[in-house]
């Protein structure tokens, strides 16, 4: 199975379900300093509570996104006009149009567009730009699962696996042993599947360091 058409995102903060994205958004938006040191939940199947619930059994987690579908937000639509309006005000459009970044990157460079008070072609082209604030047009499909840190001895049991590329048994054991919650239900469908798989594998690699010094 081709996962080409699979991006897989890691997230340090941060975890989506199938749910309504608009809201999620908004959400950040209004606790934007609450959550500065915190993960952003998307989530409806990942709470705060059980995350501090999880941080008490497992000690420290990482929490993972596999997006098969990733959200369409209004700055993917930029017409040629917000373009050229952005760049008036010195805004590169190419870095609010970048989905490679996130969602925060993309919009900050909005942050100031009434700062413009004594220039009427700015303050007009300002003003033509104030309806982009990372609307969601579209959700995506993206699913979150809470991963534990691996200790020595889970690392010495999949790290073989991963290096001779005997995949079947890595996913297995480590979906078993390293996914302790999230959208588990969605881990019947392959893609979302492979997209564990592939980030448990990369997440272990630096353990091959560790071992070499151990």
């Amino acid at each position: 199975m081709s996962l080409m058409a699979l991006i897989v995102i890691t997230i340090t903060a941060h975890a989506v379900s199938h749910v309504e994205l608009g809201t999620a958004v908004q959400f950040v938006k209004e606790n934007g300093g609450a959550l500065a040191m915190a993960p952003i939940i998307v989530s409806s199947k990942i709470t705060p509570e059980l995350i501090q619930q999880l941080k008490i059994k497992h000690g420290k987690l990482k929490i993972i996104t596999v997006v098969v579908e990733a959200p369409v937000y209004d700055i993917d639509q930029l017409t040629q006009q917000d373009k050229a309006n952005m760049r008036i005000l010195g805004i590169d459009p190419d870095i609010v149009s970048n989905e490679g970044l996130s969602l925060d990157k993309r919009l900050k460079p909005l942050e100031n567009l009434t700062q413009f008070k004594d220039d009427n072609t700015k303050i007009e082209a300002a003003k033509s730009l104030t309806h982009l604030n990372g609307t969601v047009l579209e959700d995506g499909e993206q699913y979150q699962f809470v991963v534990k840190r691996p200790d020595r001895g889970l690392i010495k049991m999949l790290l073989p696996l991963a290096q001779s590329g005997k995949l079947d048994d890595f996913a297995d054991k480590a979906v078993k042993n390293l996914v302790v919650d999230g959208d588990m239900d969605e881990l019947d469908d392959g893609l979302v599947f492979m997209g564990v798989v592939t980030k448990l594998k990369a997440m272990i690699a630096p353990a091959k360091t560790f071992l070499s010094k151990a």
